[in-house]
């Protein structure tokens, strides 16, 4: 067997849409130090490695990890940046402690979106050179098309997204991590302005500020240690055809095979065997598209919305895209949930939870995570 794998300790800074009183820097600072107080824990001495997810174009200069080890209390220790969703970044914390190169990891993931003067301009960066980005489509004209697609092909109508970006911003406002909560009309959301039809204004996912800090430790540790933790039961992260290049528009490969690999580790049947899941909803389409890639049905995955049971933090429609971010924020509402401390938002004693993470257009890329309490 595996070497079991555990949270033992979270911690965020911000959650605003935007900060101006801190630096990245210091943000880092303060999510770390509240997560390793979280975690009973000294950096210098208890902590083996230290993962950051951070990419340099989203940070406005290059090698923006030399900036990384003073802030997370990694200084002269192993630190590894991961250009990638947090949940990827996760995925490497469980390898160090598997393999035994490690028995705590923290792993950090920010975002600090805007001080980003071009948001479009890096985002057209990962188009392919020769035949996408000299069109000038960018992500959302990308999101657009694959709205429109999904749509007709799914049976899915405007009223059923609007329903779901509704209920998002309503279950944001308990909240007190989410920057975009709201009451809207259903005619509110459906008559608001084109972004790039048939997607708009409401149906995209506004940029957040905030960091994240999450530290995992092996079971072993943890028991003789005597921490308390979640269980990390399953994760696996996937790649695959985007839409545009003959990808599943119904079915995106990265988030079925993914789902699929964290449940075979998991040892469960499906996404009801979970209480409660936080899924990608960088568009609100999207959420439909990753429920039914997880084997949810367009009527069941909205009345889930409307419950609570999907995104009950109300998911980056109400609390904010947070870029690389975005994946490590999905698993601290979770962790948050099944340690009872949820806030406002808390959805009675859940034992298990799921997160699913997709890294955005232009990419096919696409994590998961399968966590409990009380195994």
């Amino acid at each position: 067997m595996p070497e079991g794998v555990c949270i033992i300790g979270v911690g965020y800074e911000g959650f605003r849409p935007t900060i101006t009183d801190v630096s990245t820097r210091e943000l880092m600072f303060l999510a770390a130090s509240k997560a390793y107080a979280d975690a009973s824990v000294d950096p210098r001495t208890d902590i083996d490695s230290f993962i950051c997810c951070t990419e340099d174009f989203w940070e406005g200069w290059s090698i923006t990890d030399e900036m990384v080890p003073d802030q997370v209390g990694g200084a002269r220790r192993p630190v590894c940046t991961v250009p990638a969703d947090g949940i990827i970044g996760m995925g490497h914390a469980v390898m160090h402690i598997r393999s035994g190169v490690a028995d705590v990891v923290s792993v950090e993931a920010h975002s600090k979106v805007a001080d980003v003067l071009d948001k479009r301009a890096v985002e057209n960066l990962a188009l392919d050179p020769v035949y996408h980005r000299q069109t000038g489509a960018g992500s959302d004209v990308l999101a657009g098309l694959e709205m429109s697609a999904f749509m007709r092909r799914s049976g899915v109508t405007r009223d059923d997204v609007s329903r779901i970006v509704k209920a998002e911003k309503a279950r944001a406002l308990s909240n007190g991590r989410a920057s975009y909560g709201g009451t809207l009309e259903l005619k509110e959301v459906s008559d608001a302005e084109p972004i790039a039809a048939p997607l708009l204004k409401y149906d995209k996912a506004e940029f957040a500020e905030a960091g994240t800090v999450v530290v995992f430790a092996s079971e072993r540790w943890a028991k003789k240690n005597k921490k308390d933790g979640v269980s990390v039961d399953g994760l696996a992260w996937r790649s695959s055809a985007p839409w545009f290049e003959g990808g599943d528009i119904m079915r995106p490969e990265y988030a079925s095979e993914a789902f699929r690999s964290v449940m075979k580790q998991a040892g469960r049947r499906g996404a009801d065997s979970f209480d409660l899941l936080e899924i990608d909803d960088t568009y609100s389409y999207k959420l439909l598209q990753h429920l039914s890639s997880v084997g949810v049905p367009k009527a069941s995955a909205i009345k889930m919305v409307e419950e609570g049971r999907v995104n009950p933090s109300g998911g980056s429609l109400g609390t904010g895209h947070l870029i690389e971010a975005t994946g490590s924020h999905r698993v601290l509402e979770c962790a948050l949930q099944l340690r009872g401390r949820a806030g406002g938002n808390q959805r009675g004693k859940p034992g298990t939870a799921l997160a699913l993470s997709w890294r955005g257009n232009p990419t096919a890329t696409g994590a998961a995570i399968a966590l409990s309490v009380g195994r």
